[in-house]
């Protein structure tokens, strides 16, 4: 299956003020992830970031899948996030569990407060048109700076990308 659509393979051949149009339909909620891409949580973010202008070329878009997004996200090199800040708009957000030190779901901003979109992360962001309120969600920080989620702790980086 492949998981940039017709549209999605399309739109993203389009010139940037136009991707910039699409991205933030997407972004906003106007329009939904799957009419571009079918993947997973990382896939989506790839896509929309990429929409953005962000450093992801057309052929890394087909190259990597899934979990091979995280190297190009760099999540451990980005700021972490203190449960309170604002982010801005197109930002891509990673879930780090600490329990087994694994990169277990991507975001992205919406710039909407601390608002994100994602698919296929339960409370964190199940479905595109849903969007989630992180701070809503994780609540208050710990003080060792992680966060409860699902019975462990977690710790929430802002992608540099």
């Amino acid at each position: 299956m492949e998981i940039i659509t017709a549209k999605g393979a399309h739109a993203g051949q389009m010139d940037p003020i136009k991707k910039t149009l699409i991205s933030n339909s997407l972004l906003s909620g106007h329009d939904d992830m799957g009419n571009y891409n079918k993947g997973i949580c990382h896939d989506v973010v790839a896509y929309a970031l990429y929409m953005r202008g962000a450093a992801i070329s057309p052929s890394e878009l087909v190259q990597f899948h899934a979990q091979g997004w995280l190297n190009k996200f760099d999540y451990s090199s980005g700021e972490k996030w203190d449960g309170y800040s604002i982010i801005p708009k197109g930002k891509a957000i990673g879930f780090y569990r600490v329990r087994d030190k694994t990169w277990f779901h991507s975001a992205i901003t919406t710039g909407s407060g601390t608002e994100i979109r994602s698919v296929n992360g339960f409370s964190l962001g199940t479905a595109w048109s849903v969007p989630v309120d992180m701070k809503w969600v994780l609540g208050k920080r710990n003080s060792d700076g992680t966060f409860n989620y699902d019975g462990t702790k977690i710790e929430v980086y802002i992608s540099s990308l």
